[in-house]
């Protein structure tokens, strides 16, 4: 069913520091967002998996695009995969690489499934990777260089297929023993693979047309119920994978040019996050100058839960620099970050903000810093009538340097997404 943004229900607000919304026509049904991404032309792609009765397929992938000029159109929904597992990774000019797990039937064989095409215009004939996946991670970079793992019913072992761009997907390889892994690509083409080894970590790295490093296990996470991974490749070839799980402990771990991983414990009860399922409670991030970062929920001195972010380095002591606490509310929660190629970043995060007349009131608030500059205080990107769904998603528009929001809301009894649009970069 297609619910009009009315003005009341708006979620974005004219006055919040020169955002503007940008309606997605036809989003609701909205269970939960997935990945919110741009390719080097500005071409934007938003993917979550939605639920709605009335629907032709009552589960479905939902996708939108967005062109260079800002204008929103709903593609095609995704069929015959569960939407729960999907990643759909932009790539060269308006293209994407759909990763998932085949839709359940009476014969299904648990396949991992990959096809590539144009968002607006449909995905390729869906092809196997392999059958009986339990759980797999991708990443896909601007030119098109792939890789997926995955984990299987009947092996031990964590598989990995990669393709360069242009290319097809090589025979699968066993890297590891694990149950739960996550990997990374950046833009040179290196890529990196962590998993759980027992109670600790262990990673292997992929120079760009190179071969994997040996198996380097580092880390103590103690806790490994429920654990989850991250991982990125800096465009300077550093590696920061993070740790942990809701309650529990959590952390991030960094590998220096010699090869060698340390560690930091960032909390000890680490807080919840509205980022995906399958991510960890500690978002790693980088700006496209090789500055990376950290940012998850943790607790002020005072035990109030706030969005925090820290500075990740490979030279001196401390690995993680002072922790910079964002939220200014009670009980926010983290929902994404962001950096950019001039050096900007973007922290989302939903937070209570009760009214006498609805006690129940959340919003979706965005930090802003610009290269060179500090954070300000956040922008409430929702109005004080709307009431926003943990889970929001951002991303830097590349031409123009605009952070792009895209925030769950609530409109009756189902949830739509639309768009917060920031400030453009300032001119050079």
């Amino acid at each position: 069913m297609l619910l009009a943004l009315a003005p009341a229900a708006a979620p974005a607000r004219a006055d919040a520091a020169g955002w503007r919304l940008e309606p997605i026509a036809a989003a609701t049904g909205v269970a939960e967002l997935h990945e919110l991404a741009f390719d080097a032309r500005g071409n934007g792609l938003l993917s979550w998996d939605g639920a709605q009765r009335v629907h032709v397929a009552p589960v479905f992938g939902g996708l939108a695009t967005r062109g260079p000029s800002g204008h929103w159109q709903r593609a095609t929904d995704l069929a015959a995969i569960q939407p729960a597992t999907m990643q759909v990774h932009p790539f060269g000019s308006a293209r994407a690489l759909l990763v998932a797990r085949e839709e359940r039937s009476a014969n299904t064989r648990r396949r991992l499934i990959i096809a590539e095409g144009r968002p607006a215009g449909g995905f390729d004939v869906l092809r196997s990777l392999d059958d009986f996946v339990v759980e797999h991670w991708s990443a896909v970079n601007g030119r098109g260089d792939a890789i997926v793992a995955w984990t299987s019913e009947r092996f031990p072992f964590v598989r990995v297929a990669q393709r360069p761009a242009g290319g097809r997907f090589a025979p699968m390889r066993e890297l590891a023993v694990g149950k739960t892994a996550a990997v990374a690509i950046n833009e040179r083409g290196d890529s990196a693979l962590i998993w759980r080894s027992g109670t600790r970590l262990a990673g292997r790295v992929r120079r760009a047309r190179g071969q994997w490093s040996r198996t380097v296990r580092f880390g103590l996470p103690r806790a490994i119920d429920g654990l989850r991974l991250s991982v990125l490749v800096a465009r300077n070839g550093r590696v920061v994978a993070t740790w942990g799980s809701r309650g529990r402990r959590c952390g991030v771990s960094v590998r220096d040019r010699a090869g060698t991983w340390r560690s930091r414990t960032l909390e000890r009860r680490c807080a919840a996050t509205g980022v995906a399922t399958r991510s960890a409670p500690v978002v790693p991030l980088a700006d496209n100058r090789g500055a990376t970062y950290v940012a998850w929920t943790g607790r002020t001195r005072g035990g109030r839960r706030a969005v925090k972010l820290a500075r990740v380095r490979t030279s001196g002591d401390e690995i993680a620099g002072r922790a910079l606490v964002l939220s200014h509310e009670r009980r926010a929660v983290l929902d994404d970050a962001a950096g950019d190629r001039r050096g900007a970043l973007a922290i989302t995060y939903t937070a209570p903000r009760p009214t006498a007349a609805r006690p129940l009131l959340y919003a979706t608030f965005a930090a802003l810093r610009r290269r060179g500059g500090t954070f300000g205080r956040p922008d409430r990107l929702t109005r004080s009538n709307v009431f926003a769904a943990v889970g929001s998603r951002v991303a830097f528009q590349p031409l123009t340097g605009e952070p792009i929001v895209a925030v769950r809301y609530l409109v009756g009894r189902t949830v739509a997404v639309a768009a917060a649009v920031g400030p453009p970069a300032p001119a050079r």
